[in-house]
């Protein structure tokens, strides 16, 4: 049985998105990560910063790390990345609002 300091070490040497799920035993589709992966760790990455931060024991550290993961998971099961525009190139690209001149209408004031 491995100890919360272990599996802390373990998910300290994780390289790729699979190595997060399986350090903390988190189910996912491969489909949906080989698409997302470099989005879901950008969401990933604030949580476990700021979980970092709050020097905690290593279980609530991992259990919290875990929560932060499947959230960030499901944040892009339910939306794109495009929804979500995390990285620079994409909030660049945000669309903007755009109305057509033949669209527009002007009404004149009736005079009395």
């Amino acid at each position: 049985m491995t100890t919360g300091t272990e599996r802390l070490a373990q998910f300290r040497r994780c390289g790729t998105a699979e190595d997060y799920f399986q350090a903390l035993d988190v189910p996912f589709d491969p489909r949906v990560v080989a698409v997302n992966r470099l989005h879901i760790l950008r969401h990933f990455s604030p949580a476990v910063a700021r979980i970092d931060a709050e020097n905690s024991s290593p279980e609530d550290r991992l259990a919290a790390y875990r929560a932060a993961l499947v959230a960030s998971y499901e944040a892009f099961t339910t939306a794109t990345a495009l929804d979500h525009r995390l990285f620079k190139v994409l909030a660049d690209r945000a669309p903007q609002a755009f109305v057509a001149v033949d669209t527009v209408t002007v009404e004149a004031e009736k005079s009395a």
